[in-house]
């Protein structure tokens, strides 16, 4: 079992850690072997997983690679619970876990060489903060890989796609960079770029004050916006995976 330290308060909304949706569309088996390769992790000995959420990757890492310390961390306790049910089983020690904020991670300088931070930057109000913690916990010559939605297009529309998430979950407002600015802070604190990666994700059941949204903007193209025959409605966005060395 994990060791767990001390929680703190829940900060966010939790729609992820237990969504059987959120399991099918962003944590396939695909994608988890995917993330996993590109961490090249064969070699490494401990492994971050920033915003870990029900644990999906890092547990996987630490199943596939006995000998990798993993430590884990999310703002939410829903999550983290998630992430210990799911842990059953792991050798004690292999695994330790917080509930504790992206940007102050209750771990030392240097701890790591490998870092994941998946879908948390869009939820993190001052990225600079992250960007330096991600770097502060790497080893030098340690690889993070980072993924986030992003704006793929012009600066003007990260205000509309925060407004689009705000109709669906008003508990905080988004944040949503453009991939050459992800790339530029990471390499102001010491974490350059060696590949970027961007493709399309779908979101689904938009619902009527979305589709106003995307009306007076003028958006349905750009976001292909369509109805399927049971009438949902879907829409396009874009990921971005950013992997970086620490030098």
């Amino acid at each position: 079992m994990p060791q767990v330290e001390p929680v703190m308060s829940n900060v966010l909304k939790d729609l992820w850690s237990t969504s059987g949706q959120y399991r099918s569309e962003c944590q396939t088996a695909d994608d988890i072997q995917t993330t996993l390769a590109l961490l090249n992790l064969p070699g490494a000995t401990a492994l971050t997983d920033v915003g870990c959420g029900n644990g999906a990757f890092s547990i996987a890492a630490a199943r596939t690679h006995p000998d990798l310390k993993v430590f884990a961390y999310d703002a939410m306790e829903s999550a983290m619970a998630e992430f210990t049910a799911a842990a059953e089983g792991l050798p004690r020690g292999q695994l330790v876990t917080a509930v504790a904020l992206a940007e102050a991670l209750p771990i030392s300088t240097g701890a790591v060489d490998r870092v994941l931070c998946r879908a948390v930057l869009h939820h993190i109000a001052q990225p600079a903060l992250l960007y330096a913690e991600l770097s502060r916990v790497l080893k030098p010559a340690g690889q993070l890989l980072l993924q986030a939605p992003c704006n793929y297009w012009e600066a003007q529309w990260s205000k509309f796609m925060s407004d689009f998430y705000m109709l669906m979950d008003a508990s905080h407002r988004r944040q949503y960079h453009m991939p050459a600015g992800i790339i530029a802070a990471l390499n102001e604190v010491s974490l350059l770029m060696h590949r970027t990666d961007c493709w399309t994700y779908t979101m689904t059941d938009v619902n009527e004050e979305q589709r106003a949204l995307i009306a007076r903007h003028d958006a349905a193209r750009r976001l292909n916006l369509r109805q399927s025959d049971d009438g949902q409605w879907s829409a396009d966005f874009y990921w971005v995976r950013v992997l970086a060395h620490k030098y």
